[in-house]
This record gives structure tokens, C-alpha cells and sequence, in this order.
């Protein structure tokens, strides 16, 4: 805290910022243990605390065993001072939920979406959120949260097959001025994969990368325990990593035209139809083919953990994948390879997640807080 240089109103909110994430990372916590953390003198956390308690966004939650003195009160944060409203989009369905401010899920609910024409997404986009806004109560709601199947960025979304009618709109800006609520949109695989990381996986590895092979191939990655997407939002489009230049079936070239996406897709299409006696050859085909896809990721990221949504993989194709891996580079580099069942728990804690840490404090001395 030294070393930190602004006017005293700037540094006050910066305190203030600091000591409630303290509390709700820590608490249930003293005063003398929020100094000691902080390195702030006892006299700035009791007022801070203070007006944390008057603002309602602290609580007390007990006091300490009395040693002769005045005993020590615990705080935490109010998980009941805001809500969240999030939405995730699959399969013509949201996953609708309510989380208290601390990320807690206490409501959900699905909802049927019509995506034929924009007023009939829109109608149906807008029944789930007054539906979950009305579950609220009272409650102030912080955020509303969006995932869809597409690119986002500023609010604009593209490559968004499943809507069409959502092509090139700015929805978050739609939605944020019909209920006058900071709305925030994301991937809906970038929330998976914020979800699996932050609930599963944040106290044990810093890389991590979620890697969709199903309708369409999408991914998301965290780098040193953020979210990576790059310049343009771009990041972890895999669908265009280059796995060779044509393949074989039946002894014809197929119309695959060289990227990871066309082919995993072609290998899955013809694994519905083909007789028993090919189906080994391609099962072969489709995990090699997933593996050339993730020697890419494992040289250019070099993650902890890769976890692989396809629903027909097995464990024994798991272990094949890591075969093949180990044939090309040393065991040390090989991350753990793993296999998720269903993604939209994970999508669901990740759109919390991300509201969350788009509407607490951040600590610098700036007003913006989102980007």
C-alpha cells in the first residue's frame, strides 16, 4: 500500500475496494486480521469496516472468545445485498438462474427459445429475464449475464449460427437499456470454462483450456488464472487449426477442405452412418485427429489441464489421445487430459462468475471497471 500514489478520496474508495474483497475472500474476519493482511493501520480498517457496515455490504457475523478484553467481531460480506440474473443459451433452451452476491445459485429454471426471427428470440429472451428479475423480490439485482454461442465483443455478437438473427447486434446494449441493469454478454464456452476453472480447479493450476468437439468446435482458455481471448476476442477459435490437408474414406477424398473443425466434423457425420466393420477405423481416425489438434494448444499454451467435451469419448479414447501425445513430445509437457460430461453446470457458475467480477472493486485508481 506504500507505494500507491493518488488523492486522499482516491485512495479512501481504493481502501474501501481492498478491505471488501478481503472480507469476502477471508471472512469471516477481525479487524486486526484485515490489517495484518493489508498492511493498514488498525485506525483506517475500523473506519473503512464501518462504512462497509453502514452501506450494508459487510456483516457482522459473530465475535471471538472473550481472552479479558473487548472481544473481536467477525465480518463478512451481506451475500443477500444484490442478485444476479444469468442466462445460458443450448440447444433452443436457457439455463436461467439466480445467485446471491457472493455466486451462491439459489434459484433456476429453464425457459424454450424460439430463434426462427429476432422478435421471437427477443420475446423469449425478455419472459426469461422478467421471469427471474420477478423470483428476485425486493432484491437489487447487480447484473444481468448472457452466454450465447458465438463471438463477443463489445456487446456485439458474430458467428452465431444457432441465432442468425443476432448477427452483428449489439444485444448487451439492447438488453442493458430496456431494464436499465449492467448487462454483460460472453461465449458460452468461455463460461464453461471460467465455471469448470474457478469451481473445480482455480487452488490447484494456473493453465487451463476447455475444448468443445461437438456442434461446431469452440474453446476457451485461461492463462495465469484469467480468461485469455485475445486482441479481437478471437482466442481459442480452433475450428481453424490447419490438422493436414485432406482425408480418406472408402478409398475417396472427402470435401474436407483442412482444418480441425471440417474434419472432426466429417469423422462424426460418417461415424452415425457407417457399417460395424469401418467404425473401429474411424473411432482410430477421429482420435488421432483430436490429437493433432491438441499438440497445437499443448506447444502454443502449454496448459495444466485440457478438458474435452465429445460425448461419444470414452476413457480408453482419453488414454489413446495421451498415447499418441507422448509419441511426439516429452510426458513432462503433457497436460492432464480429461473428459466433461455436461457443460451448462459450468456455463451457468461462469456467467455468475463473470458478473461478479465485472460489478465488485478492482483495485486501481480509475472509475472503470469493466473491460
Amino acid at each position: 500500500m506504500s507505494g500507491i500514489v493518488g488523492t486522499p478520496r482516491a485512495i479512501k474508495l481504493l481502501n474501501k475496494d481492498i478491505i471488501q474483497d478481503i472480507i469476502k475472500v477471508n471472512g469471516p474476519i477481525t479487524k486486526p486480521e484485515i490489517a495484518k493482511i493489508t498492511n493498514l493501520s488498525l485506525v483506517t480498517v475500523n473506519k473503512t469496516v464501518e462504512t462497509l457496515l453502514q452501506e450494508n455490504k459487510v456483516k457482522v457475523s459473530g465475535v471471538n472468545q472473550s481472552t479479558g478484553g473487548r472481544r473481536a467481531q467477525f465480518f463478512e460480506i451481506n451475500e443477500e445485498l444484490n442478485y444476479i440474473v444469468g442466462l445460458c443459451y443450448h440447444k433452443d433452451v436457457y439455463l436461467g438462474a439466480i445467485a446471491n452476491s457472493i455466486g451462491d445459485i439459489i434459484y433456476k429454471q429453464e425457459f424454450p427459445v424460439r430463434v426462427d426471427t429476432y422478435d421471437e428470440v427477443m420475446e423469449d429472451t425478455y419472459f426469461a429475464i422478467d421471469t427471474l428479475i420477478e423470483k428476485c423480490n425486493e432484491h437489487v439485482i447487480s447484473a444481468i449475464g448472457i452466454g450465447v454461442p458465438g463471438v463477443i465483443n463489445e456487446g456485439i455478437v458474430t458467428n452465431i449460427p444457432n441465432i442468425p438473427s443476432w448477427e452483428n447486434i449489439n444485444i448487451e446494449k439492447i438488453i442493458e437499456e430496456k431494464y436499465q441493469i449492467t448487462v454483460l454478454l460472453e461465449n458460452d464456452i468461455n463460461l464453461a470454462t471460467i465455471g469448470l476453472y474457478y469451481n473445480d480447479y482455480k487452488d490447484e493450476v494456473d493453465n487451463l483450456a476447455l475444448i468443445y468437439l461437438e456442434q461446431g468446435i469452440g474453446s476457451g482458455l485461461i492463462l495465469n488464472r484469467e480468461l485469455f481471448k485475445g486482441s479481437t476476442n478471437f482466442a481459442g477459435e480452433l475450428s481453424y487449426i490447419p490438422v493436414g490437408n485432406q482425408i480418406m474414406i472408402d478409398g475417396k477424398k472427402t470435401k474436407y477442405k483442412g482444418n480441425f473443425e471440417n474434419k472432426i466434423a466429417l469423422i462424426n457425420e460418417y461415424l452415425e452412418t457407417c457399417t460395424e466393420d469401418k467404425k473401429d477405423e474411424m473411432n482410430e481416425m477421429l482420435l488421432k485427429t483430436i490429437a493433432d489438434g491438441l499438440m497445437s494448444i499443448i506447444c502454443v499454451i502449454n496448459p495444466d489441464i485440457i478438458a474435452l467435451k465429445l460425448e461419444k469419448l470414452t476413457d480408453e479414447g482419453i488414454k489413446k489421445i495421451k498415447e499418441l501425445i507422448e509419441a511426439l513430445i516429452h510426458t513432462d509437457n503433457i497436460p492432464k487430459i480429461i473428459k466433461l460430461n455436461d457443460l451448462r453446470k459450468y456455463s451457468i457458475h461462469g456467467v455468475m462468475n463473470m458478473c461478479i467480477r465485472e460489478t465488485m472493486p478492482i483495485y486501481q485508481l480509475t472509475n472503470r471497471k469493466r473491460g
